[in-house]
């Protein structure tokens, strides 16, 4: 900010695309993050629930998984920050990395960059600031997922070939994680995609919660400031983002049926 004539402010402003571009990396990893541990948490309740089906434990699970999805992500967060920022603080409650670490990365992609670079205190720096946010984010959509592909499990677990490899002597569980489960993760799928990108536009609160320096937070203070170019920007970028991601779920799922590969 420079002072011009009669007191006035001149703010010198980097272009929108620059701007929007600077934070979208932080906003990706981010969500990369909860996306990858919302399909761990699912795929592993899913698969205990299906090999617990008719029990006490597929019962829990279900209630347990209504509960979590019944919560908004922020509300996680909010939980989080309490938990192991004020109560327990063993974890990182706000920005994206340490201030104290040096970071001359070509690009904002800290961690992708710092394990192609060795730079592992970055790494480990980012991935505590992530943690937390990640967490609140990916709990709904673990539940979501593990509630669909315990159902598609089940009912995988049904067909004839299932009950083939139970005749040539496979347990159960090799049943469902090397006959039921590839199948049933077909029509997951599409509900990971779709989800992806809700995931993203949900960055928005977490992000501020958690003061991460993403492109949930630029947007919340371009409403609070009024600025209308940031905005569209922002809104653009993430309609981009849905359309990609989409487009890539479809054409995924067009090669991995080989029902739709081959018809």
């Amino acid at each position: 900010m420079l002072q011009g004539d009669f007191g006035t402010s001149i703010t010198l402003r980097r272009p929108v695309d620059e701007l929007v571009l600077s934070r979208l990396p932080a906003t990706l990893e981010l969500s990369v993050m909860a996306l990858a541990i919302a399909v761990a948490l699912g795929v592993a309740i899913a698969v205990i629930g299906a090999r617990r089906r008719g029990t006490a434990t597929e019962v829990g699970l279900d209630l347990t998984s209504g509960a979590v999805l019944s919560v908004p992500d922020f509300l996680w967060g909010l939980v989080f920050v309490l938990l192991f920022g004020v109560l327990w603080p063993v974890l990182s409650i706000s920005g994206r990395i340490d201030p104290q670490i040096d970071v001359d990365f070509t690009s904002n992609f800290y961690t992708f960059e710092g394990i192609v670079r060795g730079r592992f205190d970055v790494v480990q720096s980012t991935l505590s600031h992530m943690l937390m946010p990640a967490l609140a984010l990916a709990l709904p959509l673990a539940a979501m997922i593990a509630q669909l592909l315990k159902q598609n499990l089940k009912e995988v677990l049904l067909q004839d070939y299932t009950t083939l490899a139970r005749v040539r002597g496979f347990s159960e569980t090799s049943v469902i994680l090397r006959e039921a489960l590839r199948n049933a993760l077909l029509p997951t799928l599409t509900l990971v995609g779709v989800q992806f990108t809700f995931l993203i536009g949900g960055t928005v609160i977490v992000e501020r919660i958690f003061s991460y320096e993403g492109l949930g937070n630029m947007a919340i203070d371009a409403v609070i400031n009024r600025d209308l170019p940031l905005i569209q920007g922002i809104v653009l970028l993430f309609a981009a983002l849905f359309i990609v991601i989409n487009l890539l779920v479809d054409l995924s799922y067009t090669l991995l049926n080989p029902r739709l590969r081959h018809g």
